[in-house]
C-alpha cells in the first residue's frame, strides 16, 4: 500500500507554506502544484492546507492525534527531495498513539482494500 494513502490514517491535517516568488520554494511549489490532485484524491477528507506568502520560508507542518505537531522544513529542496519529507511525516505518525476519534467506522480506501468483496443480489 502507498505511503500517499496511509496520510489520513495516520495525520489530522497537512499545513504547506511557501513563498509564491522566492527560489528557495520552487521544489515546493511545484510539489504542490503536481501532486495536489492525487493527494486530494487519495485522502479526501484530510484537510490538505496550502498557504503562499511573500518572503516566508517553505514548511510543511503535520498534526497529527492528540494534538501532537511536526514540521519540516523544506528550504531549496527538490521535488523528490520534498516528496521524502512528507513521507516521513506520514509514516512518524504510525508511531503515535492514536485517539478516539481517530478511528473510522466508514469504509474508506484503505481499509476497502483489506476487506473481501461480497456480491450482492437483489431480490425481485
Amino acid at each position: 500500500m502507498s505511503w500517499r494513502a496511509l496520510l489520513s490514517h495516520n495525520l489530522q491535517e497537512i499545513r504547506i507554506t511557501f513563498c509564491q516568488s522566492n527560489q528557495s520554494s520552487e521544489g515546493l511549489r511545484n510539489f504542490v502544484v503536481k501532486n495536489y490532485s492525487d493527494l486530494k484524491r487519495l485522502n479526501p477528507k484530510l484537510p490538505l492546507l496550502i498557504r503562499e506568502g511573500h518572503g516566508i520560508e517553505p514548511v510543511i507542518y503535520a498534526r497529527y492525534d492528540w494534538g501532537k505537531e511536526e514540521k519540516k522544513v523544506v528550504t531549496n529542496l527538490t521535488e523528490q527531495e520534498v516528496e521524502e519529507k512528507l513521507k516521513e511525516l506520514c509514516l512518524m505518525g504510525s508511531k503515535f498513539d492514536r485517539s478516539p476519534e481517530s478511528e473510522f467506522d466508514e469504509v474508506d480506501i484503505v481499509s476497502a482494500y483489506q476487506k473481501p468483496i461480497l456480491n450482492y443480489r437483489p431480490i425481485f
